[in-house]
């Protein structure tokens, strides 16, 4: 007899995200999730509210994804004493020390397929619930699938030509079925990269046609804006840039989120939600951060110092001394460091206040994409496009509202690098500058004070290793080049 395996969930809040009482852990082979019971259209939202509660998780956008790509590249610095050794292994880009959310993105995609084929097939219920239900599964669907494409794959335009990755085009696992039970896993191969890109191209456009228009509070679930905003970053990675600038344009016109003004960059990190964000995770410390898992694992005990009568931490990733260097004085952004002597320190050691717990011990949200990030990659494919004054024009925008001087904004090719390291400046510390480097094909550089090295673009430690179980129970999968 074929047996399904349920997850019960607890009632769910309006806006926020409700913890559920998982009773399975992610199955290993070929990395799929649990289904769950559903019976109407609540029981739906329950298991969407179950997907959006693994994006929580530590080792994807609950900590990983927003801090280890600064550590992977040339943002962060590691202290080793005061962060407990972790991040070590990223920091020196050791064999195998990278990303590792594999399992748990197939988790979420298998809780959005299941989703997806029962609101399909259910006949009743509220008609605007089943839509958004349904565009939510759909775009994190998509999201979680661009994520695997990103650290498990390369991108459309820069497979490596030589090296242990040369003409390597696997990708993701294109799961579009649940698995309900257990003769639903079958083996399903990697797709190519242009497969890949163009099943996460599809979703968000059918996402976005379901999506409610009205983007005002719902910055805590996937909403019109958001997917306009990632579809845009999907094809600034695909290197279609005219695509990526219309919609750019059209998440800003369907969503609340506005760049925040002079003097507040500090402070809309602390609040809730932050002005700019487009989606955020929303962190409950009584649900998510229970027992140890506060001091152990969260971005606030990350990058915190560990003080005498405060809140335990293993605040070691510090800011490299060549991100400090790319401050004015004057520039908003240069207040978010500051100097604290932790426990066991000889002395003072530079911190960033990103992450300072302001809901709460050890609790901050988390943002998966904002209203600056939108502009910069807007300004990044203008440029591309050679409308290097339009680009400059947005750069200028931005640092303006930073209280950042604009003299210096190149009206040339040159704006194209300008871009990065504004980048740089305006988004360390939330994981993506790994990415940046990784997408241009140019290698991924490491703190001045590094013994890395550069890391070259056809270097297999570009790519993230598949887990060993899933190789296992698939042979043929393949594994990512020299793993």
């Amino acid at each position: 007899m074929k047996s399904k395996i349920y997850i019960t969930c607890l009632a769910l809040a309006a806006l926020t995200f409700a913890s559920c009482e998982k009773q399975v852990e992610v199955n290993p082979q070929n990395s799929l999730a649990a289904s769950v019971a559903l019976t109407d259209v609540a029981s739906s939202q329950a298991l969407l509210i179950s997907a959006y509660d693994r994006v929580q998780t530590f080792t994807y956008w609950g900590r990983d994804m927003a801090l280890m790509g600064d550590v992977l590249a040339d943002n962060i610095s590691v202290n080793a004493t005061q962060a407990g050794n972790r991040y070590v292994g990223q920091q020196n880009n050791s064999r195998n020390s990278i990303y590792n959310f594999w399992n748990t993105a197939y988790g979420i995609i298998n809780d959005c397929n299941t989703l997806i084929n029962f609101l399909d097939n259910y006949q009743g219920g509220n008609d605007a619930l089943k839509k958004q239900y349904k565009g939510e599964a759909l775009a994190l669907r998509a999201m979680v699938f661009f994520d695997i494409a990103r650290a498990y794959g390369y991108e459309p335009n820069k497979i490596p030509t030589t090296g242990t990755g040369a003409g390597f085009n696997k990708s993701a696992i294109l799961r579009l079925k649940a698995t309900i039970v257990s003769e639903d896993a079958v083996n399903i191969n990697r797709s190519t990269v242009t497969e890949t890109y163009t099943q996460i191209e599809k979703d968000f456009k059918d996402a976005i046609a379901l999506l409610p228009t009205d983007a005002t509070t719902t910055r805590y679930r996937m909403n019109k804006g958001a997917a306009y905003a990632f579809l845009g970053k999907v094809y600034l990675y695909w290197e279609r840039w005219a695509d990526a600038i219309t919609q750019f344009d059209l998440a800003t016109a369907n969503s609340s989120a506005t760049l925040a003004t002079t003097g507040k960059y500090r402070s809309i990190f602390q609040s809730r939600p932050n002005v700019e964000s487009f989606f955020e995770l929303f962190f409950d410390p009584t649900i998510e951060l229970s027992g140890v898992t506060g001091s152990n694992e969260t971005v606030f005990s990350y990058t915190n110092p560990n003080l005498e009568g405060g809140g335990v931490t293993y605040g070691g990733q510090l800011p490299s001394v060549d991100l400090q260097a790319l401050f004015e004085d004057a520039d908003d952004r240069k207040a978010m460091f500051y100097q604290a002597t932790p426990k066991g320190a000889s002395g003072p050691l530079t911190f960033v206040r990103k992450y300072s717990a302001p809901h709460g011990a050890y609790t901050d949200d988390i943002i998966l994409i904002r209203y600056a990030d939108v502009l910069l990659m807007k300004a990044e494919a203008q440029a591309e496009l050679g409308n290097y004054g339009a680009a400059a024009d947005l750069v200028k925008q931005l640092r303006t509202n930073r209280n950042a001087t604009t003299a210096g904004v190149p009206t040339t090719d040159a704006i194209k690098a300008y871009i990065q390291t504004e980048r740089r400046r305006e988004l360390f510390f939330e994981g993506h500058r790994w990415f940046d480097l990784k997408r241009k094909g140019n290698g991924i550089t490491k703190p001045s004070t590094s013994s890395v090295g550069l890391i070259s673009p056809n270097d297999y430690r570009i790519l993230a290793p598949i887990p060993t179980g899933s190789v296992t129970f698939n042979p043929a999968l393949p594994q990512n080049p020299g793993y």
